[in-house]
């Protein structure tokens, strides 16, 4: 009996929690349960940064939500005490005010803590998205000139951020929305130098980017050549939206400032395709490209 007072204020906090999440899980499959459609006929193409969009959209809706919890607790709180004086027949004495305002302060700093996370990597995947809005805008240029250009393409348990094909060949390009500290010389600080297998910014090296870049034109040469039926070589080339890229080798992969992309296509040397393999090849991109479910 010694432990029953703490009883209460700890089922009452279990009890918050747990409507917390039933209306989070109640919010995400909100528009599920919906029964209106839209008008559209077939699904859409994806769009630049199509599933970092989507990302960002729940966490603003996290965010959202525990604010409101915020908001609402204090008042839950003050409500849950009065009643368990009331209904258990207490008197009223610091040592419980002490206990439940502990309790209290628990729940709100775990709430804090999470919603503070939750900023933090909607402010990484902003920046991501608005490097893909970017870099896509840019690629979009190159329709005019008879490219076909896909973004967000989904691959397996990854997607590539842009995908452009033409009679030049086929290619993948990867998005890397690094962002940048000024301290001494803005262009010094905006310049990225690139010896073919490093990308060295002015805070450190990054090697990942190049390898990953050429894992995704790997993955898609080996698709798309298996989808076709003939062997095609996806190329790999990584933007750098707002970086000024220093090349020291010839060797590698391209590495460019999207506002390079028309100049890039241009002297880019050639692989070839025919007409009728750019048919097939965007034929088999937009079965699996075209996935995003219209909604109301």
């Amino acid at each position: 009996m010694r432990y029953a007072s703490i009883l209460p204020p700890i089922l009452l906090l279990f009890g918050l929690l747990t409507i917390y999440i039933l209306i989070r899980c109640l919010m995400r499959s909100y528009y599920r349960l919906k029964k209106r459609h839209s008008p559209s006929t077939q699904n859409f193409l994806r769009s630049p940064g199509q599933s970092l969009g989507s990302e960002i959209d729940c966490l603003n809706q996290e965010i959202s939500f525990s604010f409101a919890v915020l908001t609402a607790f204090p008042l839950l709180f003050y409500s849950g005490f009065l009643s368990w004086l009331y209904f258990a027949d207490r008197q009223f004495k610091p040592e419980d005010v002490a206990l439940w305002v502990i309790l209290g302060s628990v729940f709100i700093i775990y709430l804090l803590f999470k919603t503070l996370k939750i900023f933090k990597k909607k402010r990484s995947l902003r920046l991501g998205y608005e490097g893909a809005v970017s870099v896509g805008q840019e690629l979009n240029q190159l329709m005019l000139e008879g490219y076909h250009v896909y973004h967000d393409f989904p691959a397996e348990k990854f997607n590539i951020d842009h995908i452009v094909v033409g009679r030049t060949g086929i290619f993948t390009v990867e998005t890397n929305a690094r962002p940048k500290f000024t301290a001494n010389s803005r262009r010094d600080d905006a310049t990225v130098e690139y010896n073919g297998k490093i990308l060295m910014f002015p805070n450190g090296d990054d090697l990942e980017i190049i390898d990953q870049a050429e894992r995704q034109s790997s993955w898609l040469s080996q698709w798309i050549s298996s989808a076709i039926g003939d062997q095609i070589a996806a190329r790999a080339i990584v933007a750098l939206p707002g970086w000024l890229v220093k090349r020291t080798s010839a060797d590698g992969i391209s590495v460019v400032n999207p506002n390079q992309f028309s100049s890039l296509f241009k002297h880019i040397t050639p692989r070839t395709l025919t007409d009728e393999m750019i048919a097939q090849i965007v034929h088999q991109l937009e079965q699996k490209y075209r996935d995003v479910t219209p909604g109301v």
